[in-house]
């Protein structure tokens, strides 16, 4: 039955045809960018915008004051600072030496604002009450106003001339020294959380809606920017002139809902305002600006990241156990960092530590793989060390199955000791011996070669090919587009086509390649006909094989990308499907009446069932079906009988077709004579 077969098949990219793929098995992982580096955690190592790790800033606790958290912080102007607390409302005074002084322990619950006057007299504000104090050198205190809000949340001197921000109401309050003061401005937010002066006007940012207002010298306020959190916690200015605002969101009710991000946002000189940092898992942001940079801190993780204008970020160091609430620069430039969790001072001079480790996320090969060498690029000036180990295992999250952490590589180029297994983890520890020095670690790279599994074919079908006919727009509806075909674009239209196409994945991502095998009615042997397919499906004109019942094999092999000794293959066989190009044979028998006749026809088929059966008088174009005797086409012989009337005197000619299953029409016709 097998005749020159590899002539048979005419390939055309079809349907789920698919391009070859890169090999899957050899895989590295690399990280060099700070989002990479950002997944893992830190400890004493910072990650700079250009995705560099080095040794982080030694965070320094500067003083412990008897409280429960820090709320406020302001410098002051005879050294040290001033630091207001809660959850007992006590005001503190902490020198350059870290030693702390209890100045004013106030009836009130929390001090979230304080400010130093021209005069050099402390002001405060408080809550529950909304309290305004005013405290002496000698820590003397007297109310100086009830608010009338519940709430005082910052302070701001404009020219010596003191605001304050309340909330429940929110206002903004314009005080005089006297301690008598008048609504400077009122919007219908709940709370005037922060102010800042800029350019002969103020700006207030609210809680409630989290808008952003700019007031002019009369208390007129203009509505900037309302944003989806529900606080603008921080306003400062850039050293271009710009606004930047801190948005805390407001808890989210369950893990289903949609999380509102923390949020940084640039407020342009022309008033436009867009994010250039967002957060998720954010929860409590604080900002200040830092030369052309901006510096943040945030909770779950707690940590400081340094933030560009345009939203570059570089984190400066990943805090073990300080949870920051305020953020403050000293008058040596030394940031000062107050607690949310404990009542701490905090400071991060520009010194470095002497040691920490980074802690990459876990990288999922996809399969149980084999490792190869570790490479890193990076610079080490003498008196630093860096080194790399890893770990290994087969479940997400490390744990008690996973590989013990490998012993230290010291030098880039290395092989991975860690077991073979799916996941694996690396840490870099870095040391240094020397102030103002640190290692860099700039990229990192991991290589492994999954373990190769079988590929599988999931499908494999073969069916007539039959075009549709052109649709309204003239295109050939089910054929192959442009450039998919041959020479002309089109592939033939024969009815002797049939379409063979199949799905086959492979868990490596080997590229792919097919060998097709035909089997004819009563042989015993596969015969190739085509292999080293690199498409999914293929056409195939049957014209010139001989009827019967047929079978396809399917054989799917990542030869190309394996050695000999490691590839591996799978098979499919289609069901039996026959090959039949002839036409149905029709008998015709009629007999004439008056003005008729009554036919009888007989249909015959070597290969196929018989499908449909209609004729035609006088070649009109009415087609007239024809019912089986046994009322069901669906044999390859069938009998039927029908009957013509009303025909005029003289000659007629009926015709009669007969389809089978695979589309092929017998016809015969009948002469008939009515007198």
């Amino acid at each position: 039955m097998i005749l020159t077969t590899r002539v048979l098949f005419l390939f055309f990219f079809l349907l789920s045809a698919t391009s070859a793929t890169e090999a899957g098995r050899a895989k590295a992982w690399q990280q060099h960018a700070y989002d990479d580096f950002a997944e893992g955690e830190s400890e004493g190592i910072s990650i700079a915008a250009d995705g560099a790790l080095e040794l982080a800033p030694a965070l320094v606790e500067l003083a412990s004051l008897e409280a429960e958290r820090v709320w406020s912080m302001t410098p002051n102007p005879k050294g040290g600072l001033y630091v207001g607390t809660g959850d007992s409302g006590r005001l503190f005074a902490v020198d350059d030496e870290g030693q702390a002084e209890l100045l004013f322990d106030s009836p009130e619950l929390v001090l979230h604002a304080l400010i130093v006057g021209p005069d050099g007299r402390l002001y405060a504000g408080s809550a529950p009450d909304g309290l305004i104090y005013e405290i002496n050198d000698e820590g003397q205190a007297k109310t100086l106003l009830q608010t009338g809000s519940r709430y005082v949340w910052d302070f701001i001197l404009v020219d010596g001339q003191l605001y304050a921000a309340t909330g429940e109401p929110g206002r903004v309050l314009k005080i005089a020294k006297d301690g008598s003061h008048e609504v400077f401005f009122a919007p219908e937010d709940r709370h005037v959380i922060t102010l800042l002066a800029h350019n002969d006007r103020l700006y207030a940012g609210t809680s409630g809606k989290g808008r952003i207002y700019e007031i002019d010298g009369e208390g007129r306020g203009r509505l900037l920017f309302e944003s989806e959190q529900e606080e603008i916690h921080n306003l400062v200015v850039g050293v271009n002139g710009e606004i930047f605002a801190s948005a805390i969101p407001k808890p989210s009710k369950g893990e289903n809902s949609n999380k509102v991000p923390a949020a940084v946002y640039r407020v342009g000189a022309e008033g436009a305002v867009y994010p250039i940092w967002e957060d998720t898992e954010a929860k409590l942001v604080n900002l200040v600006a830092t030369g052309e940079d901006l510096l943040i801190s945030t909770s779950n993780p707690a940590q400081l990241l340094r933030l560009s204008a345009e939203g570059r970020r570089a984190l400066v160091v990943q805090f073990e156990s300080l949870v920051p609430s305020r953020l403050l620069f000293g008058p040596d430039g030394a940031l000062l960092l107050g607690g949310a969790q404990n009542a701490a001072v905090s400071i991060l001079p520009e010194q470095g530590r002497r040691k920490g480790h980074f802690e990459s996320a876990v990288e999922d090969f996809a399969i149980h793989a084999r490792w190869g060498a570790l490479e890193w690029r990076g610079t080490q000036p003498s008196d630093t060390r860096i080194t790399v180990q890893t770990r290994t295992g087969n479940s997400e999250e490390p744990d008690n199955t996973w590989s013990a952490w490998s012993e230290p590589l010291t030098e880039s180029g290395q092989t991975i000791a860690s077991p073979p297994a799916r996941f694996i983890q690396y840490r870099v520890e870095m040391e240094s011996t020397r102030d103002e020095a640190t290692p860099r670690l700039s990229s990192i790279e991991i290589r492994g070669v999954q373990v190769n599994l079988k590929p599988r074919i999931t499908e494999l079908q073969t069916f007539p090919f039959r075009p549709q006919q052109s649709g309204n727009g003239g295109q050939s509806q089910g054929a192959p587009q442009a450039g998919q075909g041959r020479r002309n674009n089109r592939p033939p239209q024969a009815k002797s086509l049939r379409l063979v196409r199949w799905h086959a994945q492979d868990p490596n991502e080997d590229e792919l390649v097919y060998d097709l095998y035909l089997k004819g009615e009563d042989q015993r042997a596969w015969k190739l006909v085509e292999e080293n397919i690199a498409q999914t499906s293929v056409l195939w004109d049957t014209a010139s094989m001989p009827e019967g019942q047929t079978q396809l094999k399917l054989v799917a092999s990542d030869r190309m990308d394996n050695p000999a000794a490691e590839r591996l293959r799978d098979e499919r066989e289609s069901a039996p499907f026959a090959i039949d190009n002839s036409p149905p044979t029709v008998a015709l028998d009629a007999q004439t009446s008056a003005d008729g006749a009554v036919v009888e026809v007989a249909i015959s088929d070597r290969i196929s069932a018989v499908q449909k059966a209609y004729y035609t008088i006088d070649y009109d174009e009415q087609q007239h079906p024809i019912a089986p005797l046994d009322g069901v086409f669906d044999s390859r012989s069938e009998q039927a009988r029908f009957a013509v009337e009303g025909l005029a005197a003289g000659e007629h000619v009926i015709v009669v077709r007969a389809i089978d299953a695979l589309d092929n029409i017998g016809v015969r016709q009948v002469v008939i004579q009515i007198k």
